[in-house]
C-alpha cells in the first residue's frame, strides 16, 4: 500500500489505487491530440541484443498514445545499424533511429565543435540531447518521454503513467521525474541508498538549507532513468554530459521552471534493470574511482559540487572534509535501517557488502573532492537547444533531414 507523504517542495503522485490501462489509454488519446508524446529510448547497440529491449518493444506494440519513438543509439557499425533498423521495425508507431556516431550525425557534432558549441561526449547524456533536438527540428511533439532500454520489469501502465501528469490538461507540469522500488530478494540501488541520499543530507547539514539542496532531497529516487518534459521547457534544459545526468538534469529542470511545475510519480512495481559491479575487488589495494559504480557515484558528487558553488556557496578544503565524514556517519546510520527494513519484510541483507560499498563511496567522494579542489573542475554541460540553434539557424532543417535521411 502506498503512503500519502508529500515533501514540501517537490509534488509527489502516489499510487493510491490501480485504474484501468484500457481506460488510460483512451484519456491519453483524448490529451495528446493537443500534446502528442514522442518517446525517447537512449540505447547502445548491445542492449539490441540484449533480454530487456524484445519486451519493451512488446509493449509498446499495444500502446496508442505514443505519437512517434526516437531510439537514440551510440557505439554500432553500419551492419549493426541496419541490424538495429530491422529490430525497431516492429514498432507500430512512427519511429527514427539516432546513430549518434555515425557518418552523418558525426559531421553535425564535428561543426558544433568547430563553432565551440559542444563536442561529442559519447555516452546517454549526447544521446538523449540530440533526440531533444531532432524532436525539436521535427516541431509536432508537445511531450517528450523518456526511459531507459534495459528494464527488464517494463510494463505499459508505467508508462501511461510516466506521462499522464504532463499530459493532463487540468495538471500544470512541466517535468515529471519517476519514483519505485529496486527489490527482488534483497534492496538494490545501492547509488542511491547509500550515496545519494546520504550525500545530499550531508550537504544540507554542512552547508545549511539551501533550496536547491532541499529540492533535490525531495526525489525519493533521483537516480531513476524515467521520466517526461514538456518540449517548451526541454528547449531550455542544458544536458551534463557525464554519469551526472540524472541529478545534474533535476538541476537544470530546477532553474527553469517554477517548482509546482515539477513532480514525481510513483510507478508502481519493482524495477529490474541491469545491475553494474560497484568498480573495485576486494584485492585490489586501493579502490579504482574510474569505473564502475565508483565512477558514477564521483561524477554525480562532482556535479553536485558544481551546482552548490553556482548557488554562491564557499567550498573550502575545511568544510569539505566535514562534508566526507558526516557523509560516512550518514551512510553507516542508514545501513542499520535498512537492515532493519530488510529484516521486517523477510529480505535478506549483507551488512557487511554495504558497508564495503559506503567505503568506495566515501573513496569517491574524497577523490570528488580532491579533483574539485585542485584542478578547478566544472561539470561538463551541453548547452540547451534554443542556444544552439540560435548558434547556427540552419541547423534545425539539416538535422532533421540528415536523421530522416539515415532512417529511409
Amino acid at each position: 500500500m502506498s503512503d500519502f507523504y508529500q515533501h514540501r517542495l517537490v509534488t509527489t503522485l502516489h499510487q493510491l489505487a490501480d485504474p484501468s490501462f484500457n481506460d488510460q489509454q483512451e484519456q491519453l488519446k483524448k490529451y495528446t491530440k493537443d500534446k502528442p508524446i514522442t518517446l525517447v529510448m537512449p540505447a547502445l547497440y548491445s542492449e539490441v541484443e540484449g533480454p530487456a529491449l524484445p519486451g519493451i518493444l512488446e509493449h509498446l506494440q499495444k500502446v496508442e498514445f505514443i505519437n512517434e519513438v526516437v531510439i537514440s543509439m551510440n557505439r554500432m557499425d553500419s551492419t549493426q545499424f541496419k541490424k538495429a533498423k530491422d529490430f525497431f521495425s516492429r514498432l507500430p508507431q512512427k519511429h527514427f533511429i539516432i546513430w549518434n556516431d555515425g557518418p552523418r550525425v558525426s559531421e553535425i557534432y564535428n561543426e558544433l565543435k568547430e563553432a565551440q558549441i559542444t563536442q561529442y561526449i559519447p555516452g546517454k547524456g549526447c544521446n538523449v540531447w540530440m533526440a531533444y533536438g531532432f524532436i525539436l527540428a521535427r516541431g509536432n511533439a508537445g511531450i517528450i518521454a523518456m526511459h531507459d532500454s534495459d528494464i527488464l520489469s517494463y510494463h505499459r501502465e508505467m508508462l501511461a503513467r510516466l506521462c499522464m501528469p504532463t499530459a493532463h490538461p487540468g495538471l500544470e507540469y512541466d517535468y515529471c521525474k519517476s519514483y519505485y522500488g529496486r527489490v527482488s530478494d534483497r534492496m538494490y540501488g545501492r547509488v542511491t541508498r547509500l550515496f545519494v541520499i546520504p550525500l545530499l543530507r550531508a550537504l544540507i547539514k554542512v552547508y545549511g538549507n539551501l533550496r536547491m539542496l532541499d529540492y533535490l532531497e525531495g526525489f525519493r529516487y533521483p537516480l531513476s532513468g524515467e521520466f517526461s518534459i514538456s518540449t517548451d521547457l526541454a528547449r531550455r534544459v542544458g544536458m551534463p554530459g557525464d554519469w551526472g545526468l540524472e541529478v545534474g538534469m533535476l538541476v537544470e529542470v530546477y532553474h527553469n521552471t517554477t517548482v509546482k511545475g515539477i513532480c514525481q510519480v510513483d510507478l508502481g512495481s519493482n524495477f529490474e534493470h541491469k545491475h553494474q559491479h560497484l568498480g573495485h575487488q576486494h584485492d585490489d589495494p586501493e579502490p579504482t574511482v574510474d569505473k564502475g559504480l565508483m565512477k558514477m557515484a564521483r561524477e554525480i558528487a562532482l556535479s553536485l559540487f558544481s551546482s552548490i558553488t553556482s548557488e554562491g556557496v564557499v567550498m573550502d578544503s575545511g568544510s569539505l572534509k566535514a562534508l566526507r565524514l558526516t557523509y560516512e556517519r550518514t551512510a553507516k546510520e542508514l545501513i542499520q535501517r535498512y537492515h532493519d527494513d530488510s529484516t521486517v519484510n523477510g529480505l535478506k541483507y549483507y551488512r557487511h557488502e554495504e558497508a564495503e560499498a559506503v567505503e568506495a563511496f566515501s573513496a569517491s567522494l574524497n577523490n570528488a573532492i580532491q579533483v574539485f579542489t585542485t584542478e578547478g573542475y566544472r561539470a561538463r554541460q551541453i548547452p540547451n537547444w534554443n542556444r544552439t540553434f540560435s548558434a547556427v539557424p540552419d541547423l534545425a532543417d539539416r538535422l532533421k533531414e540528415m536523421i530522416e535521411a539515415d532512417n529511409e
